[in-house]
């Protein structure tokens, strides 16, 4: 049963990783306050996040996801995953962050549905851009330390490349 469907019937929606199949935790069951604001389901198996704008607690989050979300309308590349939210075929487009020097981060490719404002970021995207983990192998402080990562990013310019 699709979300719409789901969410119709009363059922809570819940949403599977594009990459492993494994189910979503929702940011309600997270216990970082930076998916619960951003609204950011994470894979626990593949550390991957789905946001999606509507999704998001916070105004100034939604309206950056709906910026981004122009950016695969018109353009990107196909992609062999669907959209967990809407199950639409996602495309793959890089983007790089302004940094407040102006210089512009690595770029990282992220998938985003051209029908609904929904992405997904491999935890591999944030780990170019994260600081080195000083050798952790510990899944929930890398997923924390992503997640810092990310909120940082959500506050810089987008540049389309």
């Amino acid at each position: 049963m699709n979300h719409s469907r789901r969410v119709m019937a009363g059922i809570p929606a819940t949403y599977v990783c594009p990459r492993d199949g494994s189910e979503l935790v929702p940011p309600s069951a997270s216990e970082r306050s930076a998916y619960i604001r951003n609204g950011i389901h994470h894979c626990e198996t593949c550390s991957g996040m789905l946001l999606n704008a509507d999704a998001a607690a916070s105004s100034f989050c939604s309206e950056k996801l709906q910026e981004m979300h122009e950016g695969f309308v018109e353009e990107g590349t196909s992609d062999d995953i669907d959209c967990p939210f809407c199950e639409s075929q996602m495309k793959v487009r890089s983007f790089s962050f302004q940094r407040l020097d102006g210089s512009l981060t690595e770029p990282i490719e992220i998938d985003g549905c051209p029908s609904c404002s929904s992405f997904w970021l491999d935890a591999g995207e944030l780990h170019r851009l994260s600081p080195p983990s000083n050798g952790s192998k510990d899944a929930k402080v890398e997923a924390n330390s992503l997640a810092v990562v990310l909120e940082i990013l959500l506050q810089l310019p987008v540049v389309f490349v």
